[in-house]
């Protein structure tokens, strides 16, 4: 499998009939990325990586030995999944005698690795980034990033990430109207995905079914101006180009969160006890999803839904005319709160779009992925 440095939705989508190679080849940093597509790719390395983490990684354009090189690499969550999932790292081969010769990375940089992994937050320009591991229950079984105070299983609460968001938006170079209270309930959002994304990805770590799992928060703020086009940002034809193109009025200059959540657990169904191989319908898996965003719905015994249930994130991104895709098991599906603005009661399932076709009724079956993959859009102005 070699993933180039330009990606798209469609080529990666592609790559998954290319699983079974024996070697991932990975640029040293990806040129810049249509928006939505971060944790997807990261859900593509896990779904590669987590039934044979002796697969080879390998950064082919990388040498260790340039300045900043290695730390360049593990400010990516893109390589920095990677790196965690694989336990068969190569940087550039280098040239002896005329023949190729593989350069093992991940020992090399292993101090590099864990002085990563040991901080709570990594900032760099408008990007905050927050990534946990799992490889050993007792050192990261609650990573500081997620958990305070460090060390115990109490998750950090709504106001951590409402206080990050605040940051973020307090350095963007517009007067955003969104409001204190808006920046709550946006906490309260990331708060949701979050502890879901915690028992999704932990679940299959603590029974002893996996060795090691990852999750990742990442929020990015996107500046589009005017003369970018949207389809440039979103792609061909995508559900996230129409989005931006119907609140960009006359091509306007528009300021937006990007908020990308991944994890490495096993998908929905599969975290409720199902299987795919039972031979569930991808609309039983659509309503699965959708039922998670109903208010109450809670993982307990005998229901669809998952985590505390998702209900707080449709309500702010209807308020806020937002956009939510996520990937996971079979299906790509989306909600687009501008075009599409709620018109389900609080009880009722959360209807969504399959991304491809854009329909509701119609849904196409897509490669298996492991984990799940969110990714939200809010507009700042």
């Amino acid at each position: 499998m070699r993933v180039l440095s330009i990606l798209t939705n469609e080529k990666l989508e592609h790559l998954y009939e290319k699983l079974d190679d024996e070697v991932i080849n990975l640029p040293q940093k990806f040129k810049k990325l249509r928006v939505g597509l971060l944790p997807r790719i990261c859900q593509l390395f896990i779904t590669a990586l987590k039934s044979d983490s002796n697969k080879k990684v390998k950064f082919y354009q990388l040498k260790s030995s340039k300045e900043n090189a290695v730390t360049n690499l593990l400010e990516s969550p893109h390589c920095l999944t990677a790196l965690l999932m694989s336990d068969k790292v190569y940087e550039k081969d280098t040239g002896l005698d005329g023949d190729k010769v593989a350069v093992e990375l991940k020992s090399k940089i292993n101090l590099d690795l864990q002085n990563r992994l040991n901080k709570s937050i990594l900032r760099k320009g408008q990007r905050v980034q927050l990534f946990a591991v799992d490889h050993s229950i007792k050192k990261y079984a609650f990573p500081n990033c997620f958990y305070s105070p460090e060390g115990t299983n109490i998750l950090k609460q709504s106001d951590f990430y409402a206080n990050l968001l605040r940051r973020i938006v307090k350095l963007t170079p517009t007067m955003s109207t969104i409001n204190d209270e808006q920046i709550n309930d946006l906490g309260r959002v990331i708060y949701e995905l979050v502890e879901n994304t915690e028992q999704h990805g932990k679940l299959e770590f603590n029974s002893g079914k996996v060795n090691k799992s990852v999750r990742g928060l990442i929020i990015d703020y996107q500046f589009i101006t005017k003369k970018c086009s949207s389809e440039k940002i979103g792609g061909e034809n995508s559900a996230i180009t129409d989005y931006l193109e119907a609140i960009r009025i006359d091509n306007r200059t528009v300021h937006l969160l990007e908020i990308s959540i991944f994890d490495s657990g096993g998908g929905i169904l599969k975290s409720l006890g199902s299987d795919h191989t039972l031979g569930f319908s991808l609309k039983t898996e659509v309503d699965v999803v959708g039922k998670s965003f109903a208010k109450g719905v809670t993982s307990k015994a005998n229901s669809l839904g998952y985590g505390r249930g998702l209900f707080n994130v449709r309500s702010i991104l209807d308020k806020r005319k937002g956009f939510i895709s996520l990937r996971t098991g079979e299906i790509g599906v989306y909600r687009d709160f501008n075009l599409q603005p709620l018109t389900e009661g609080e009880q009722d399932p959360l209807s969504l779009f399959d991304e491809i076709n854009k329909s509701k009724n119609n849904y196409n079956r897509l490669v298996p992925t492991q984990g799940l993959a969110y990714s939200i859009l809010v507009p700042l102005r």
